[in-house]
């Protein structure tokens, strides 16, 4: 079982030699409110790292399905997105992988120039809301009719409550849990809180770094390669696109 904030942050006291805490949000003693400030500041970090394939932890990687509308081309994406993870942008009425994320300088060629867009597969760029201050997800050509879009993406909120059931990006409790394995937290905390005390922390850093990148390394499980080169996971070439029984034509 993953240990809580205030738990996570005792243990780094008595490594450091600091006094016990009994609490750790709303603690007015200045050890205990640099500790939650340094857990806060750490997970945050944390949750914007990426391993292989340009992969971020999978316990943060979430899907996000909508249906298009026609004549909209911008979507609103979750309250929790931070990256998209390359690669996972389909359109599942199509069956087609969209293109993008497009370039500032080639949403402007596809929307600005002379020729019009005429590919069955969409092309997307992320960009600022037209509404608020988040991002959205632009759509080109500008749907036609309700298409299932889906994209996976790397959530920003890196903890839980005791429960399970609330996820968020800033600690409200001391009984809230790390998504990530609390050791991991703990040797990241430790450094940081050394650092902010001035102290010797060279040798805790190093320690923290090899484990997360061994642990990032790992988290998305093991891959096979195959030395003959080229071959991957694909179900397009058992679908033929006209007719039944012939070669696909892609």
């Amino acid at each position: 079982m993953q240990d809580n904030f205030l738990q996570i942050a005792r243990e780094v006291a008595s490594v450091v030699g600091m006094k016990d805490i009994s609490s750790l949000v709303g603690n007015p003693e200045p050890h205990a409110r640099s500790m939650l400030t340094l857990l806060n500041r750490g997970g945050r970090i944390l949750a914007q790292e990426r391993g292989s394939d340009d992969q971020g932890w999978v316990v943060l990687t979430q899907e996000f399905l909508f249906t298009t509308q026609a004549g909209v081309e911008e979507y609103e994406l979750p309250e929790d997105y931070q990256q998209l993870v390359d690669g996972t942008v389909w359109d599942r009425n199509s069956y087609r992988e969209a293109r993008g994320a497009l370039t500032p300088r080639e949403w402007q060629s596809i929307k600005s120039g002379l020729i019009e867009t005429t590919s069955i597969t969409p092309n997307y760029r992320l960009r600022r809301s037209s509404q608020g201050t988040g991002k959205s997800f632009f759509i080109d050509p500008v749907p036609s009719s309700s298409e299932e879009l889906v994209i996976e993406y790397t959530s920003k909120f890196w903890l839980t409550n005791s429960t399970g059931t609330e996820f968020r990006r800033k600690i409200e409790s001391d009984t809230d849990v790390p998504l990530y394995d609390d050791d991991l937290v703990i040797l990241d905390l430790e450094w940081r809180f050394k650092q902010s005390r001035g102290l010797s922390f060279a040798a805790e850093l190093a320690e923290f770094e090899i484990e997360r990148d061994r642990r990032l390394g790992k988290d998305p499980g093991p891959r096979k390669v195959y030395l003959g080169g080229g071959r991957r996971l694909s179900f397009r070439d058992q679908v033929p696109e006209t007719g039944f029984g012939g070669i696909a034509v892609r």
